[in-house]
């Protein structure tokens, strides 16, 4: 990531602070309120113990006072002292306890923006870790902000109140908390500036150690770990990695030793220890200008100044921190959705489910190379499609663009003669049944599996249905719990593990779940043998009676009973027809059917 993408002024710090706080308030606005208050009033509390009453406790002695007197200014401080510490105690428990609200309703729409982020963006690095980095931080951030907010309101009041007194007093005072405070600040903020860029360096460096070692304990790695060398890869890698961390951090604490040096001296050393103590001893014992009281009223408003204007110090480099890991939540929160929030100009078409491509072509974002070409084809009501090819000849982004996952360079895709750009996104989806090569499997029940949806007791009979349509009748027989069975052991040690071609099965039972016009195979079924694959795909074109059915598979002998087959090449259509008319033209598809053909018996799929 660019060092520009980086770079954050004080003005957009402050703007993506303020960003944070917007959600504070806008899920528990009490929360936040009564935290800050809290801070103010504990901070003002002690400031007015520690300076006027202090002062009046010792002029009162010096006078000679009875000891009522100081024992009525002792309880005012300790009254004083009580609620202001209960009432911040309380309200910072409550606000941790609240807090985890706000925080998870932030997670909740961080998952709500990703589910709806256009496919465009996965192609994006920057995206990742703007995700990553804002899901992991959101907590952090909101906490900071609050609390940072807080601190820094607070140690103000603290600071007018102990200013004040100082002013009135002896104003020169005031010169070295300042002054120390300006060194702390600037050196502060050029450490957390090199933090955050160490931060982000090591991330980077940390996702390829962690990946090192995650493969070592994830089950779909462990056979091929334990019969091939890649360990020993693996493990240079992981070791790689380390290293240079290790590098990463000495040039980091190379950098960040000067303005800590610089911090420590000047502003803890000599502005904090030495000069104020040094200056109130020249006031009493050489000029002999100042009380025994005003002394110690003096040396505590200033340390008290010192206190607050250091504690703002780090409040404000907090600030600064939410201000920079913000800038990737706001920033993540901030794109712009298109085709995943598109409500549409005109209704779908019930009647009417004809899927046209009209000179379809498409390139990806900044690339000059078109994946799609030209491409011209209608799937009828009814139909099935065959598309075929070899890897790379765009049957799956020629899917995607179907699906509107993507919307086509140039060209136009239409459903029900009109344009898919103008529906409802959600709605046209609606209308297709799509099982990908890359189906997931989740941690849940059998039924949720198929459906992908909550189960009611009406859907139960459609989802066993499904199932035996999808071939998997015989292993439903010997689950458990039947179509209630929890799949993988995510949540459940009892969880059944289905084998590859079994859980593509349950993926293809989804298809015969959904009632839609169009139904969408993009090689859901590699993983089975090619006499099951047959088997289902056949089983799948009879069952789907009334659906326009679009089949990609690279076995020609599963796609030979389509009512058409597409042969793309280089995102073009190179030849369209029956099985028998492309192999009688002799061409491209017919030379692939004899090589398969070499490989399987092709006489039992005849």
């Amino acid at each position: 990531m660019s060092e520009k993408t980086e770079k954050i002024g004080m003005k957009r710090l402050i703007s993506n602070v303020m960003y944070v706080m917007r959600f504070a308030v806008k899920y528990d606005s009490k929360m936040a309120a009564a935290y800050i208050a809290s801070m103010c009033v504990h901070s003002a509390v002690f400031t007015v113990i520690d300076t006027i009453l202090l002062k009046a406790i010792i002029d009162i002695l010096m006078a000679g006072a009875d000891v009522l007197s100081v024992v009525k200014v002792l309880a005012v401080i300790v009254v004083l002292n009580a609620v202001g510490l209960a009432l911040h105690i309380g309200l910072e428990n409550v606000f941790y306890t609240r807090l985890v609200r706000v925080s998870g309703a932030i997670q909740r729409e961080l998952m709500e923006k990703a589910r709806l982020m256009d496919l465009k963006y996965y192609d994006i690095p920057e995206y990742y870790d703007d995700f990553v980095i804002a899901a992991a931080q959101s907590e952090t951030m909101v906490t900071l902000a609050i609390t940072s907010v807080g601190r820094i309101t607070a140690s103000l009041l603290a600071m007018l109140i102990a200013g004040t007194l100082i002013i009135t007093m002896n104003p020169i005072i005031a010169i070295f908390p300042i002054t120390g405070f300006i060194i702390n600040i600037i050196t502060r903020f050029i450490i957390t500036k090199l933090e955050y860029q160490y931060s982000l360096e090591k991330a980077k460096i940390g996702r390829k150690a962690d990946y090192s070692k995650r493969v070592f304990y994830q089950p779909e790695y462990a056979k091929e770990i334990k019969l091939t060398g890649i360990e020993d890869a693996l493990m240079e890698q992981y070791d790689e990695a380390i290293r240079e961390e290790r590098k990463m951090a000495l040039k980091y604490s190379l950098k960040i030793l000067p303005p800590t040096l610089i911090n420590w001296i000047c502003t803890f050393t000599v502005c904090q220890f030495f000069a104020v103590p040094v200056y109130l001893a020249y006031l009493a014992i050489e000029k002999q200008s100042i009380a025994l009281g005003d002394v110690a009223s003096l040396s505590n408003a200033s340390n008290e100044i010192k206190s607050r204007l250091d504690d703002m110090n780090y409040a404000l480099v907090d600030f600064q921190t939410v201000g920079q890991y913000a800038e990737k939540f706001r920033r993540f929160m901030d794109n712009e959705i298109n085709i995943e929030g598109c409500k549409g100009e005109v209704p779908v078409s019930e009647n009417d489910c004809t899927l046209e491509l009209k000179n379809v072509s498409f390139k990806y974002k900044d690339s000059e190379n078109y994946v799609i070409r030209n491409v011209n084809l209608t799937v009828k009501k009814g139909e099935k499609l065959a598309l075929v090819g070899e890897n790379g000849a765009g049957k799956s982004t020629l899917i995607k663009l179907i699906m509107r996952l993507y919307d086509v360079t140039e060209g136009e895709i239409t459903f029900g003669g009109v344009d898919i750009r103008k529906l409802n996104t959600r709605d046209y989806r609606r209308k297709i049944g799509t099982v990908f090569q890359d189906f997931q499997i989740y941690g849940a029940a059998l039924s949720e599996n198929v459906k992908t949806d909550f189960v009611t007791e009406s859907d139960r009979e459609k989802i066993t249905a499904a199932l035996k349509k999808a071939d998997l009748g015989n292993k439903l027989a010997k689950l458990p719990n039947g179509i209630d069975t929890e799949l993988t052991k995510e949540f459940s040690e009892s969880g059944t593990m289905l084998s590859g071609g079994e859980s593509q099965k349950a993926a293809i039972a989804r298809i015969f779940m959904r009632d839609t016009p169009i139904a969408i195979l993009d090689e859901p079924s590699s993983a089975l043998d090619p006499i099951a694959e047959y088997r289902l795909n056949k089983n799948m074109l009879e069952n789907a009676e009334n659906q326009a059915v679009i089949l990609i598979s690279h076995r020609l002998s599963t796609t030979k009973d389509a009512d058409r087959i597409v042969l793309l090449e280089h995102g073009q259509i190179a030849e369209s027809g029956t099985h028998s008319q492309l192999l009688k033209n002799g061409g491209r598809y017919a030379q692939m059917w004899r090589v398969q053909a070499e490989k399987y018996c092709v006489g039992i799929y005849a």
